[in-house]
């Protein structure tokens, strides 16, 4: 899968972040929800999903609970003749022993690429130290919804990109889910051609999956995307 290109491909059809996998975090809560998911998944269009579980201090899940769960859900989707590949990783919350979380076996990677979530209101004075560490390792790092880190500027954003830092974006930012600020600052994140993916997130609410909304928003986005 090629992940490096810095510009959102909606032809590649590859959910990139996902929390779906039941039972790990605090998205898909049983086998029958993460179906659901993936069959208006694939009514959108996407036919590949990467599945990217927290890995924070509430949802420490090892890759072999992980990879139970996975097989589980892919004999499910086998017997409902549901054809969708699936690629384990994590979204994870910095820590300072995150290479030997990768060493032990804990935490999944997407290949050489790690899914590196911030604290939203506390800067990490030692960010370039772990980027480094991971790099030095062969470990590319994609950081996940940095228009939400209250405490970045786009200068310390386009200082990231130039250490071969990857940057996820919300779809949802653009139209203000997560508050004025960081749509805001989406908008320069796309304005200086700082993107390397953008995800969308399916919203799960307690007795339906917000799939029409999900649309709907994609079809805004696009919109906004050419008129900033």
């Amino acid at each position: 899968m090629d992940i490096t290109t810095h510009h959102i491909n909606m032809n590649k059809h590859i959910d990139f972040h996902s929390h779906i996998l039941y039972g790990i975090d605090d998205g898909a809560k049983d086998i029958n929800m993460s179906v659901e998911i993936i069959k208006k998944m694939r009514d959108l269009g996407f036919e590949r999903v990467v599945l990217t579980p927290h890995y924070r201090a509430n949802y420490v899940a090892n890759n072999t609970t992980k990879k139970e769960v996975l097989h589980n859900l892919q004999e499910e989707l086998k017997r409902q003749n549901i054809n969708m590949p699936l690629y384990l990783a994590n979204e994870v919350h910095i820590t300072s022993n995150i290479l030997e979380l990768i060493k032990n076996d804990t935490i999944s990677l997407l290949g050489n690429y790690i899914f590196l979530e911030l604290p939203f209101d506390v800067k990490i004075h030692n960010l370039d130290k772990v980027i480094y560490e991971l790099q030095t390792n062969n470990i590319n790092v994609i950081l996940v919804h940095p228009e939400r880190y209250s405490y970045m500027t786009i200068k310390d954003l386009q200082n990231l990109v130039d250490k071969d830092v990857y940057l996820q974006v919300n779809f949802e930012s653009i139209i203000g889910k997560y508050g004025m600020k960081a749509k805001r600052m989406v908008k320069k994140i796309y304005k200086n051609n700082l993107v390397s993916l953008a995800k969308l997130q399916i919203f799960i609410t307690k007795n339906s999956l917000n799939i029409k909304e999900a649309i709907i928003n994609i079809i805004y986005i696009i919109i906004l995307i050419i008129k900033i």
